[in-house]
């Protein structure tokens, strides 16, 4: 019992020992001159690691490197100049296109309508060929049958007939017009009738 109380006070003894009182000396605080000669570090960088400054940049912010508003406003405007130019070349181009087609449809309207004056010229030329051999025909006829009568004054239908008709037919009504010249009926009449077959021919 005595060493078990014995125990219990050294160990109260020890407690109040080790607690800061008025009587105990109180622990010096570490100043200045308890650093000695160790350096102060200043910073994060690590001794020996000091990252240098630009010796340029002072401190300031870096500028922005983009067009400000002035120079967006030129972009801009260049951008819509070049547009215009293009419109501008594509309409050229597209007039001088509209011209050329112009022109062609003018040719081809001027080609038709000579080719159409050409066939109309043609037609009227061929109606009047039709109407000249037709009278030429009637006229052959005419005076065939005048000598068949034993007429012979026939001489104006044989010219008639004879600026008409070309080739054979224009021969046989000069064999006729000798025929009638000797006052041959017989050959005159057979001459004509050939003419008038060699004219149906040429119509």
């Amino acid at each position: 019992m005595r060493a078990a109380a014995a125990l219990c006070a050294g160990l109260l003894a020890a407690l109040l020992l080790a607690q800061p009182g008025d009587g105990a000396p109180a622990r010096r605080k570490r100043g200045a001159a308890d650093a000695g000669t160790r350096p102060v570090l200043l910073g994060t960088d690590p001794p020996g690691r000091l990252r240098p400054s630009s010796p340029n940049d002072g401190g300031a912010a870096p500028l922005d490197a983009g067009p400000d508003e002035v120079h967006q406003q030129l972009q801009a405007l260049q951008s819509r100049v070049y547009q215009l130019e293009r419109e501008r070349a594509q309409s050229q181009e597209q007039a001088q296109l509209l011209q050329q087609l112009v022109g062609e449809m003018r040719d081809l309207r001027q080609q038709l309508a000579e080719a159409e004056n050409r066939q109309r010229a043609a037609e009227q030329e061929r109606a009047a060929r039709q109407a000249q051999v037709q009278v030429a025909m009637s006229s052959l006829q005419a005076a065939q049958e005048r000598l068949r009568t034993g007429d012979y004054a026939v001489l104006d239908e044989l010219d008639q007939a004879s600026s008409v008709f070309s080739g054979a037919a224009r021969r046989d009504i000069e064999y006729a017009r000798t025929a009638l010249q000797n006052r041959d009926l017989a050959a005159a009449r057979a001459h004509l009738s050939a003419a008038i077959s060699h004219a149906a021919q040429e119509r």
